[in-house]
């Protein structure tokens, strides 16, 4: 499996995230309300896709999408914030 290039933490308000298209790095996003809007505008919807951003992030699970794989990471030191949190 390929490694996808990660974000880095900087604060633990703002979760930066990475979103790739396929294998395709296409964005960089500061925080998830970034990457929510740039998916929703590069998929044409008309809500936001929370749902598929936090999936991917904290799950690693992809978001498919007419034929389109999407695919979201960010840093580890966030997941295992999050994970601590539970």
């Amino acid at each position: 499996m390929l490694e996808r290039a990660r974000p880095k933490l900087i604060d633990n308000r703002n979760i930066p995230v990475n979103i790739f298209k396929g294998e395709a790095l296409v964005k960089e996003a500061s925080c998830i309300q970034d990457a929510a809007s740039w998916l929703k505008q590069d998929t044409k919807q008309q809500r936001y896709s929370w749902s598929a951003i936090n999936k991917g992030i904290w799950e690693n699970k992809p978001y498919n999408l007419n034929g389109v794989t999407y695919f979201f990471t960010t840093d580890p030191k966030a997941v295992l914030n999050k994970q601590k949190m539970r």
